[in-house]
């Protein structure tokens, strides 16, 4: 009976000592992403945005922020060409969000309860001659949601909002190109 105590504790430490397999979340870099190129000599980013502070307003929990996000494309991906008009990007929302819900189509023994993340960007494009008359604008708006178990790994976590922003930035980036072509497409260079 001893021999089967302890060989059942053996392998039931064996097992339990196994490593944990952590997937690392996929990076999306700036240069696979769309450019911008507009004719201005100058580029002016407005931050008129400013984080809400609450329980469901995860962007402090987080290294890499919508916010950051946006402001490291529009860094490297807005190019200007020409020496007249300014470029002026308005940075209205970048926002993220983690909600609970409601699970209305759990089965039996599945969670009652999942959470709702949720990403919003919001930003203008104003092109205004030397003078400061505006000569085109437009608004770009992209929202993205996912969701998951309410009780996850950190690294499932990560993983998970990670892959939201990425999805996010890639909407708001084909948007953008979308509606500054559609309402600036005579001052852009193709």
């Amino acid at each position: 009976m001893f021999l089967k105590i302890s060989t059942f504790l053996s392998l039931f430490i064996l097992v339990s000592c196994q490593p944990i397999e952590l997937i690392s979340p996929i990076e999306i870099s700036n240069t696979n992403l769309d450019r911008i190129s507009i004719n201005a000599k100058s580029l002016n980013i407005n931050l008129k945005y400013n984080s809400i502070f609450s329980d469901e307003n995860i962007e402090s929990q987080l290294n890499r922020t919508p916010l950051k996000i946006l402001e490291s494309w529009i860094k490297d991906n807005i190019e200007f060409f020409g020496n007249q008009n300014k470029f002026t990007i308005n940075i209205l929302d970048a926002s993220i969000f983690k909600k609970e819900i409601n699970n209305k189509d759990a089965k039996k023994y599945e969670e009652k309860t999942i959470n709702l993340y949720e990403v919003f960007f919001l930003v203008e494009y104003e092109l205004y001659d030397d003078d400061g008359y505006l000569l085109a604008n437009t608004m770009v708006e992209s929202s993205r949601s996912t969701t998951s178990k309410k009780y996850i790994s950190i690294n499932e976590t990560e993983i998970i909002i990670n892959d939201l922003l990425n999805r996010a930035l890639i909407d708001f980036v084909n948007e953008s190109i979308k509606m500054t072509n559609t309402y600036m497409g005579d001052y852009l260079k193709n």
